[in-house]
Order: structure tokens, then C-alpha cells, then sequence
């Protein structure tokens, strides 16, 4: 059995922590519907890189890394807050492409499935 070290515990709470600043603290339209979706730290915990995604067309998407930018400081000073450590990490935003390569694997699936056998497959099955 795996035992939780201390940064993957930091790391859990942090996630959840700055999802909750996003929704709650934020009042800026501007942002649109962030999904925190994951965080790794550094080694030394000084750095954590927050992993995003969000909805919309790129423009919105574009509008919410620039809102996130700007409100980093917020942020990072409401989480030192909230945490109990001595040192607050560092935070710096990643988009999280994951969910948008999955969708794309999925529909390159369904491209697979719909395309009708070739002759020579169908020859082959007989």
C-alpha cells in the first residue's frame, strides 16, 4: 500500500483550494468556467504549477489565461491563507490540453468505425 507523502497531500489540497478561491473570490466575468484540474509541486515545494481547463471558443479561452494572469497575486495571497505551510509556493498557470487530446482520439475512433470495409477486408472475413 502506497503511503501519501507530504507534497501529495500539499499538492491535493492546493487543488482544491485554489478551485475554491476561482469560484468564490474572483467576481470577474471575464474568467468564464474554470476547472482546476491538476497541481504539481516542485521538489523543494517553492513552485506550483497549476494545471486549467475551461470552456468556450479561443477567444474566451485566451480571455481567462489573461484573468488568471492578472489575478495570480490574489490568488496566491488567499492561498497563503489557507495553507499551513512556511512558505507559500509560487504559482504559475498551465493550460491542461488532456481533455481536448482524449476528445480527439475519440472522434479519430469514430472516424475508424464509420469508415465502410475496403474489398479486401470484407474477402478477408469470408
Amino acid at each position: 500500500m502506497r503511503e501519501f507523502k507530504r507534497k501529495d497531500r500539499l499538492e491535493d489540497q492546493i487543488k482544491r483550494e485554489v478551485a475554491q478561491i476561482l469560484t468564490r473570490t474572483i467576481k470577474n466575468p471575464k474568467l468564464g468556467f474554470v476547472t482546476v484540474t491538476d497541481v504539481e509541486l516542485s521538489s523543494d515545494l517553492k513552485y506550483a504549477r497549476v494545471f486549467y481547463s475551461t470552456l468556450g471558443s479561443t477567444i474566451d479561452k485566451a480571455e481567462s489565461a489573461r484573468v488568471l494572469e492578472r489575478t495570480r497575486g490574489v490568488v496566491q495571497a488567499e492561498l497563503g491563507k489557507r495553507l499551513r505551510v512556511r512558505q507559500t509556493p509560487i504559482i504559475t498557470y498551465k493550460i491542461d490540453k488532456s481533455l481536448e487530446y482524449g476528445e480527439r482520439i475519440d472522434s479519430l475512433l469514430d472516424q475508424i468505425k464509420q469508415e465502410p470495409k475496403s474489398e479486401d477486408e470484407s474477402e478477408d472475413d469470408q
